[in-house]
């Protein structure tokens, strides 16, 4: 039950868990959702081994098995903890529990630095994390922002795949990812505790700053990112100085000058203790990163119920979040880009006059590049590929599966959604302009905007009119560019004319320079 890439398909068994979905794949392995007898969702991580015994598939098998030991080792709230796990079947699998969070990097890069008393929370998280990692004998070796994942109750550390245990023979090697390992780490010498403490310094740095705390902020080649970290070349200008006690002590060269985990833990709780009331991340986390969270949360549920339904459609239905609000279309208008401020007052009457709902599926939520200003960025917009406008004929959560449609089927970026087009739709080669701006007058947050061509408004109009009203997902749009790559599916509820009009709303910074990029915009 395997497509061409030799991916599980969704139905299969392992152990007693029922595949639902690919989640991700990498160099050594993929992981799944997946659902137990009982219902529960979990992430399944499975060993891309050929399982026939030869030297590579040994020694992938027993770095497997070793990952799944230390994983089980440990237990802690704030550590994503095994359920299950078989590393010695046909295909080796881990089960750990399944967090429908973004990670901390996702949420620096869609909502930008987070700073003050949220950032000690989030520091409390990951050091009570790193408690019960230590106590079980291990230290994790590959702490990073993207290693954190943080639903609304607190953070969770993620990923053992490297970790070394005390009582286990290791060789000299710097493993981990450079700019958040520690300088010991990166010259292959032994690692410890004060090693992870490190590495969750440059983390809580990166969350504050938006960079790694090395020269050049994780810029150059491997090999200088290498040299800079072994040589322990740190740069941590720009961290605001109330945080500089919780963070700079945990940068310290010297492992022997570190606090540890438990000193760390209690010195946010003397400063969480400043506001007794406060509970988890509602209250110290700001309104754009809770926003985002909730978003994640919602869009992940429905996928996970949508998923389930495909594979065990006679199984009961459990509830289904909503659709989440974050983004919306509104009509279009025909007066040319007019200055940031005015734009707002225009967007002001747009939406007291009741916008149509949009559930916009972003795809790849990867900066290719710094953007250029805080400000409006964008003009004309010349897409590297054309973009087409397909209706949607279904849409399934994860990669599409082998023997889907030639032609029809296209991914997201983040392989988290797949939509099938019919064939009829448009093709639009060029935008008079694509922008994307911070909507802060009226709480919007990132705004992409998209101006059509003379030439295509006829068939814009024709193409919305024609999918509102139909049944879900048929009322949906896909914008597409090349054989396979979703940039986004959008919701039509009611017919848009005009020629400029907003495509997404109350999106994070790089989550609509991204989609800007995508469609054009320089």
């Amino acid at each position: 039950m395997t497509d061409a890439r030799g991916a599980l398909r969704p139905g299969h068994r392992l152990g007693p868990f029922t595949v639902l979905a690919e989640l991700a794949s990498g160099g050594m392995g993929r992981i799944y959702l997946a659902r137990s007898p009982g219902g529960r969702t979990v992430a399944v991580k499975t060993l891309l081994a050929d399982g026939t015994g030869g030297p590579t598939g040994t020694a992938d098998r027993r770095r497997f098995a070793r990952e799944v030991a230390l994983a089980q080792r440990v237990r802690g709230v704030y550590t994503a903890s095994v359920v299950d796990a078989d590393a010695t079947g046909p295909v080796p699998w881990m089960a750990t529990e399944y967090v429908p969070a973004p990670s901390l990097r996702d949420l620096v890069d869609g909502c930008g630095p987070l700073r003050g008393g949220a950032l000690y929370w989030v520091a409390a998280g990951i050091a009570e994390a790193l408690v019960s990692i230590h106590e079980a004998g291990l230290v994790h070796r590959d702490v990073k922002p993207s290693n954190v994942l943080l639903p609304v109750d607190g953070p969770r550390v993620i990923d053992f795949g490297i970790s070394q245990a005390g009582d286990l023979t290791r060789t000299q090697t710097a493993l981990g990812t450079i700019v958040y390992a520690a300088p010991e780490q990166a010259r292959g010498e032994p690692t410890t505790p004060a090693s992870d403490v490190f590495s969750m310094g440059a983390t809580l740095f990166h969350l504050a700053v938006g960079r790694a705390p090395y020269r050049d902020g994780g810029a150059g080649s491997a090999v200088e990112q290498l040299v800079r970290a072994a040589m322990g070349e740190l740069d941590v200008s720009g961290l605001p100085r109330e945080l500089e006690p919780l963070v700079l002590p945990c940068l310290a060269l010297d492992p022997a000058e570190r606090p540890t985990p438990a000193d760390v833990l209690a010195l946010c709780g003397a400063r969480l203790g400043q506001r007794p009331d406060a509970r988890g991340g509602a209250d110290w986390l700001d309104a754009r990163w809770l926003a985002a969270i909730e978003r994640h949360r919602e869009r992940r549920t429905r996928a996970v119920e949508e998923a389930r339904r495909r594979v065990e459609p006679d199984a009961p239905t459990g509830p289904v979040a909503p659709p989440p609000p974050t983004a919306r279309f509104a009509p279009a208008v025909t007066a040319p880009a007019a200055p940031a401020a005015s734009r707002r007052r225009v967007g002001a009457r747009w939406w007291a006059g009741g916008a149509v709902a949009l559930a916009l599926a972003l795809a790849g939520l990867l900066v290719l590049e710094p953007w250029a200003a805080d400000g409006e960025a964008g003009a004309a917009g010349l897409p590297d590929q054309p973009v087409r406008i397909l209706p949607v004929e279904s849409e399934s959560f994860g990669v599409c599966p082998e023997g889907a449609p030639e032609g029809r089927a296209y991914t997201s970026d983040d392989r988290q959604s797949c939509v099938i087009t019919t064939g009829d739709g448009m093709t639009v080669r060029s935008f008079t302009a694509v922008r994307a701006y911070e909507d802060k007058a009226n709480g919007m947050g990132w705004v992409v905007d998209v101006t059509f061509q003379e030439a295509d408004r006829a068939k814009w109009t024709e193409l919305t009119g024609r999918v509102t009203g139909r049944p879900e997902p048929g009322d949906r749009l896909a914008f597409v560019q090349g054989d396979k790559r979703l940039l986004a599916a959008p919701k039509i509820m009611e017919r848009i004319s005009g020629a400029r009009m907003p495509i997404a709303t109350a999106l994070g910074r790089n989550e609509a320079q991204f989609l800007a990029k995508a469609l054009g915009a320089p």
